[in-house]
C-alpha cells in the first residue's frame, strides 16, 4: 500500500538534516534503488518509468553534500540544507519507493526465494517511515521559521 500522507503544508519549505541524518536517508534510498532496479529490469520497465535510477542520483547528490559538509568541518556537526524542490523531490521519491517496494515484496509471496517478502516490507516501511518523518520535519522548520520572522524585533521589557 502506497503511503498517502499530505506534503507539508508550504510548497516553499526545505530541510535542514544533521550529517547524521542525512548518513541513514542515503541509505534508504540507496537500498530501496538498488531493490527497484532488480524489480524494474525484471518486469521490463521502460527506462523513463523506472524509479531506482532517480533513487540513486539522489542518494548520490546527497552523499556528496554531506562530503562536502564534512570537509567544511571537522569538529562540527555541519547540516546539509535541502531547498523546497528537492525536499519535494525526496519526499516523492521516498512515497514512490516504498510503493515499488511493497508491490516487490507481493510479487515475491510464496516463491521460495532467499530472502522473502518480509525483507522488502522492512525496506518499504522504512521509506515510508522517513517519508512521514521528514515531511512533519519540514513543517517544524516551516513553523519556527515563520515564528521567528514573525517575531520581529526583541524589545527591552521596562521594570
Amino acid at each position: 500500500m502506497a503511503p498517502t500522507g499530505p506534503l507539508p503544508r508550504s510548497p516553499g519549505v526545505g530541510l535542514v538534516l544533521s550529517a547524521a541524518e542525512t548518513d541513514r536517508l542515503c541509505g534508504v534510498l540507496g537500498g530501496a534503488g538498488r531493490t527497484l532496479a532488480v524489480d524494474e529490469q525484471a518486469r521490463g520497465v521502460p527506462a523513463e518509468q523506472r524509479v531506482a535510477p532517480r533513487l540513486d542520483r539522489v542518494a548520490h547528490d546527497l552523499l556528496g553534500r554531506l562530503l562536502d559538509a564534512r570537509q567544511a568541518s571537522v569538529r562540527l556537526d555541519v547540516p546539509v540544507r535541502l531547498d523546497p524542490g528537492e525536499t519535494a523531490a525526496v519526499l516523492g521519491l521516498l512515497e514512490r519507493a516504498a510503493a515499488g517496494l511493497a508491490g516487490f515484496a507481493g510479487r515475491r509471496e510464496g516463491g521460495g526465494y532467499l530472502l522473502g517478502p518480509d525483507h522488502f516490507r522492512e525496506q518499504a516501511a522504512a521509506a515510508h517511515a522517513w517519508r512521514a518523518d521528514l515531511a512533519d520535519l519540514a513543517g517544524r522548520q516551516h513553523d519556527r521559521a515563520g515564528c521567528q520572522r514573525a517575531a520581529g524585533p526583541v524589545r527591552e521589557v521596562e521594570r
